[in-house]
C-alpha cells in the first residue's frame, strides 16, 4: 500500500480558520496605518513650509490637506503647535481602536512630533 499524504478536512478546516483571522486583522489593521501614514506626511510638509504661520494657520492648513487626503482621525485642533525662536514644532498624540470581532478590538497608539525652521541662536 502507498501512504497517503494530505491534511485531513478538519485540519483544512483549523488551517482555513486560521487564514480568515489573518485576513481579518490585516483588513483592519491596513486603513489604520495608512491614515497614519498620511498623517504623518501632511505634518512634515506642514513642518516645512509653516515659517512665519500662526499656529491658527497652520491648522487651517491641516484642516485643507486633510480634506484632501481623506484623513478622518484628527483634525487641526488636535495638533500641538510651538514656535521657538524661529523653530516650529507640530506634534499629534492619537488613539484608534480597531474592532475585530465581537467584542475583539485593537487599540494603536500613534505619536507624529515634526519640527523644522531656522532656529536662532
Amino acid at each position: 500500500m502507498k501512504k497517503q499524504f494530505g491534511m485531513s478536512f478538519f485540519g483544512f478546516i483549523i488551517v482555513a480558520m486560521a487564514v480568515a483571522m489573518a485576513l481579518i486583522v490585516a483588513f483592519s489593521v491596513v486603513p489604520t496605518y495608512t491614515q497614519y501614514f498620511s498623517i504623518k506626511n501632511t505634518v512634515e510638509k506642514l513642518a516645512k513650509n509653516s515659517a512665519g504661520q500662526t499656529p491658527e494657520a497652520i491648522r487651517e492648513s491641516f484642516g485643507k490637506e486633510a480634506q484632501i487626503g481623506y484623513i478622518t482621525d484628527i483634525t487641526g485642533k488636535d495638533l500641538v503647535i510651538t514656535q521657538v525662536g524661529g523653530k516650529t514644532n507640530i506634534s499629534a498624540n492619537y488613539e484608534k481602536v480597531v474592532p475585530l470581532v465581537a467584542n475583539v478590538s485593537l487599540l494603536f497608539d500613534f505619536q507624529i512630533e515634526k519640527s523644522s525652521g531656522a532656529s536662532v541662536e
